[in-house]
């Protein structure tokens, strides 16, 4: 908040800035515009000066050629032409006029070819000429006549003046003004002047500053010069009219200000006393019968204040707040019986709130289970987090969560209880959670009096058992424990009927998936003896590819559960051999390319015998990729890199290694020695470049380990 004199000095203060501101961008404008105007004039003055420097030169040219012509008449009728040599090459071949020897090499007349230059070189006395080489009747001559700086001498517009130099800034000549004197002065032309391409400022001897710029004319350099006393005048008289608009603001401000002060601030100020009065008499009052005499006393202070108000606006507010203090008391009865009511309304709203908020948590919690799942996932420790999470939202001392298991609960999760020990498991004829199971619900407000109480914990007082139903069968039960004691609370079970439902699904999933894959894992023990019956693989060789298959699992970071699934699933990996005629497979010597082509297709074939079930999805891609290499090179259908599954990857070496080890009817097995050379050096059939780089690192650092499980379940004779 602000008063209006600090406003005012502000808003000033910011006028003043944006006034001056705006005068100095005006006078740089201005400034800048004469500038630009005055070189423009100097740029005319320029070409002038030039053109007249030119025809003077060119006049006495025509001079020289009339000498040329009739050398004998050139002292009696042009006596500026100076110097008249014929030349022959670089040699002077006749002097006409000058004092030049005949016969003597001159150099660098090639730069004066055309071009006119002043020079002292070829006047004994040291007199500047203007000297030219041409062509004229037939053969070359060097010109030399003598310098007049009459026709440099024009009146410059706005006070320009000329200054006459040579290509190394020697001056020539300069006009008598106070610039020109200056470099007359000097004798040099700086060289940023002389080699600029643009207006440059600079000051005389004398402190007087210019603006200059240099041009070529012919062979010499000529600088205008601009004096910068106008230019500055000139842009003062332009900004004459934002200084006046800028005063003139100032003064409109100033006159607002007095009016503030003389006609408005009184009766601000005025109110403002009294709503000070106002607020520090209404503060004070303690019961609703002091409000009469205070409203009564603030109004016939209002009053006079209102008889003394200058504006009519103020005196239109003194009244509305009149009205409002009389309506003041009435309000205040009012609003004193909403304030009771609307304190109630919160109270319950905060507590319904906090009701909300627990279940929600609870149910949100309850709602990621749910579709774990659905989705097929397993997660005990989802369980426990509910249980967890049901625990602190129902400040609750304990949960426990209990699967059924013929006519025993097992505890699933548990939380609280001061983390003892977990929970022992129950039979449901001689528990409270049991009984809770064949009832459906037990609220024991008092544990001590309960039937089948089994104490979990001695500060246990009430504790409330439902029993969790899946599709009309129990499947577990869930315990919530406190250590005060707590009645029948009908919000609390509405909470808990929904998370009891989820976890009752939960519990039969998990119970039912572990069957089907126990059930699963039985078949691929089943079917891998009937591999290893069909096409002579041992035993030992079956067990030896899963133990491979699952340390290498293991060890690539892979889970407990993956790396115990390709334990299994790996000796699935031959099973397509079954569609294999059995003499293919048995044959002794080498196979054909059509038996060859034959027997790779038992990858294909395997996937297909195994079907599409879910849970053999790791036994068909193993089936499948086994026989794939890293380098695209194998088969069935040429993956490379990432493309193959990481069981192929993992299956590859596991393979290529037993089978490098084993002995077969048409090979002795090789020692690991030799196995171990042929994996990472490669013998032309198995390159190190077949397997996944990550898989082959491992091999290079771990191969003793294949050793010691080869030598476990080695082949019995």
């Amino acid at each position: 908040m602000t008063s209006f004199k600090r406003l005012f000095v502000r808003w000033f203060g910011l006028v003043a800035t944006a006034g001056i501101l705006l005068i100095a961008l005006h006078g740089v404008y201005m400034f800048q515009s004469q500038l630009s105007e005055w070189q423009r004039r100097s740029w005319i003055f320029t070409e002038n000066l030039s053109s007249n420097l030119v025809r003077h030169l060119d006049s006495e040219l025509v001079k020289a050629s009339y000498i040329a012509s009739a050398p004998y008449k050139a002292e009696t009728y042009f006596p500026e032409v100076e110097l008249l040599a014929r030349l022959l090459g670089d040699q002077v071949d006749q002097t006409f006029l000058g004092y030049i020897p005949t016969g003597i090499a001159l150099s660098g007349m090639d730069q004066l070819e055309g071009l006119w230059q002043v020079s002292s070189v070829f006047n004994p006395d040291g007199h500047p000429q203007f000297v030219t080489v041409r062509e004229m009747e037939g053969s070359r001559y060097l010109i030399g006549v003598r310098m007049d700086p009459s026709p440099l001498l024009v009146t410059g517009e706005m006070g320009a003046s000329p200054v006459l130099a040579g290509r190394d800034g020697r001056v020539i000549w300069a006009d008598y003004g106070p610039v020109g004197r200056h470099f007359a002065a000097r004798g040099w032309v700086d060289a940023g002047f002389l080699n600029g391409s643009t207006w440059g400022r600079g000051r005389t001897a004398q402190g007087l500053p210019f603006w200059a710029r240099c041009f070529e004319v012919q062979n010499m350099r000529l600088l205008v010069t601009v004096p910068e006393r106008e230019v500055l005048l000139n842009a003062v008289k332009g900004s004459m009219v934002p200084v006046f608009l800028s005063v003139a603001m100032f003064s409109l401000l100033f006159a607002l200000y007095r009016l503030w002060r003389d006609q408005v601030e009184p009766d601000i100020r005025d109110i403002s006393d009294f709503f000070r009065r106002m607020e520090g008499a209404l503060g004070g009052i303690r019961c609703p019968e002091e409000l009469s005499s205070v409203i009564d006393s603030l109004s016939e202070d209002m009053g006079r204040r209102m008889e003394r108000c200058r504006m009519e606006e103020f005196h239109t507010m003194l009244s509305g707040v009149a009205a409002a203090m009389r309506v003041l008391w009435t309000q205040q009865e009012e609003i004193n019986a909403y304030g009771e009511e609307v304190a109630a309304m919160n109270a319950s709203l905060t507590e319904s709130n906090e009701i909300l908020r627990k279940r929600e948590q609870i149910w949100g919690q309850t709602l990621q289970v749910a579709n774990l799942v659905r989705s097929g996932y397993q997660a005990p420790d989802e369980v426990a987090r509910i249980a967890e999470t049901i625990r602190e939202m129902l400040s609750a001392f304990g949960v426990v969560v209990d699967r059924l298991e013929g006519d025993t609960l097992i505890p699933v999760a548990y939380s609280g209880y001061d983390q003892g020990l977990p929970p022992e498991p129950v039979k449901l004829d001689s528990s409270l959670i049991g009984r809770a199971v064949r009832e459906g619900l037990i609220w024991a407000e008092d544990v001590s009096k309960a039937e089948g109480y089994l104490p979990l914990h001695e500060a246990v007082v009430t504790e409330v058992a439902m029993g969790l139903y899946h599709m009309g069968r129990p499947v577990g039960g869930l315990t919530v424990s406190f250590t005060e004691r707590r009645r029948r609370d009908e919000t609390l079970l509405e909470t808990l009927v929904p998370v009891a439902s989820v976890l009752a699904g939960f519990l039969d999933a998990s119970k039912s998936r572990q069957e089907i894959r126990e059930s699963y894992y039985y078949l691929a023990q089943k079917l891998q003896e009937i591999t290893g019956i069909y096409h002579n693989e041992t035993e030992e060789h079956l067990s030896r590819i899963g133990t491979y298959a699952s340390r290498i699992a293991l060890d690539l970071g892979r889970t407990k559960t993956e790396a115990e699934e390709i334990g299994i699933f790996a000796r699935l990996h031959d099973i397509g051999k079954l569609k294999v005629p059995h003499e293919v497979l048995s044959k002794p010597s080498g196979l054909t390319w059509d038996e060859f082509e034959l027997v790779k297709r038992h990858t294909v074939w395997g996937a297909e015998i195994l079907g599409e079930a879910e849970w053999l999805a790791m036994a068909r891609r193993i089936c499948l990729t086994h026989h794939e290499k890293w380098d695209g090179s194998g088969y069935p259908f040429g993956l490379s890199g990432v493309q193959i599954p990481w069981e192929g990857r993992v299956m590859a070496l596991a393979d290529i290694y037993d089978a490098l080890r084993s002995r077969r009817a048409y090979k002795e097995g090789m020692s690991h020695e030799e196995a171990v050379r042929v994996i990472l050096q490669g013998d032309g059939r198995t390159m190190p470049e077949h397997f996944s780089p990550e898989v082959l690192d491992w091999f290079r650092h771990n191969h003793p380990v294949m050793d010691s499980i080869f030598q476990r379940f080695k082949d019995r004779d």
